[in-house]
């Protein structure tokens, strides 16, 4: 018996995954994903149940009472899960309203290396969330605390859902505004390097002469290497808010 647990010890202290699945789980973001995981697959449960019990009917003795209480409890888990969601990300709005207060005077650091577009866009994201998050944290404490009294809860919910519908169509457009951006800088340093190979393969073979060849190969090269990392953020961003 003290092998087994000296052996399960060993193996919970070193195991990689576990590390990765604590280091997932000490973090607000990585347990809202894991509860949009749990809530999500249970409405698709729920769905899938559904239309086998749609399609048996009332037949007796076809396991419809089990279908139902399934389709009971993945019902109440998704509720569950969702209610949680958002418990733990209500008063979220007020960090979206800081920075969405933050594109406005330009003290975000790199709003200053954006254009009008990415900021307008930004401002527009941030200002969609907050309304979101805002609306969620109203429905919270209306439906589930009972600490505020909306008179029209449906209405602040749909106009969550708008905001939020906004808030993810400006981060798509800013995502393909920069990678449109940045493929037009890759172009441009394509035509750079066919310059620089071509003048090196003009000019003379001394070193004095292919010195400034090799530099601007250097920087073109790191150049590259900036915009394919940029371009990866961007696509990033671009299947997140999909």
């Amino acid at each position: 018996m003290s092998a087994l647990v000296h052996l399960a010890a060993n193996t919970l202290s070193s195991s990689k995954a576990v590390a990765l699945y604590v280091q997932y789980a000490s973090t607000l973001v990585g347990r809202d994903k894991a509860c949009r995981f749990g809530q999500y697959l249970a409405r698709l449960l729920v769905y899938i149940l559904s239309r086998r019990l749609a399609t048996r009917g009332k037949t007796p003795g076809a396991g419809v009472g089990t279908g139902i209480a399934w389709v009971a409890a993945l019902s109440k888990t998704q509720a569950v899960l969702s209610t949680t969601r958002k418990v733990m990300r209500s008063g979220k709005f007020v960090d979206f309203a800081r920075q969405f207060a933050r594109i406005l005077t330009g003290a975000a650091p790199s709003q200053q290396r954006e254009d009008e577009v990415v900021r307008t866009l930004g401002a527009v994201h941030k200002a969609g969330m907050c309304v979101f998050m805002l609306a969620d944290t109203l429905g919270l404490a209306h439906s589930a605390l009972g600490l505020v009294r909306l008179r029209d809860a449906p209405r602040v919910a749909r106009l969550g859902q708008r905001a939020w519908l906004a808030a993810l169509a400006a981060q798509a457009a800013a995502a393909l505004y920069q990678l449109h951006n940045l493929r037009l800088r890759q172009a441009d340093l394509d035509r750079v390097r066919r310059h620089i190979t071509k003048t090196a393969a003009a000019g003379s073979s001394s070193s004095s002469s292919d010195l400034p060849a090799s530099v601007g190969a250097r920087e073109c090269a790191a150049e590259e290497r900036a915009v394919a990392a940029q371009r990866a953020a961007a696509g990033r961003t671009l299947l997140l808010s999909a």
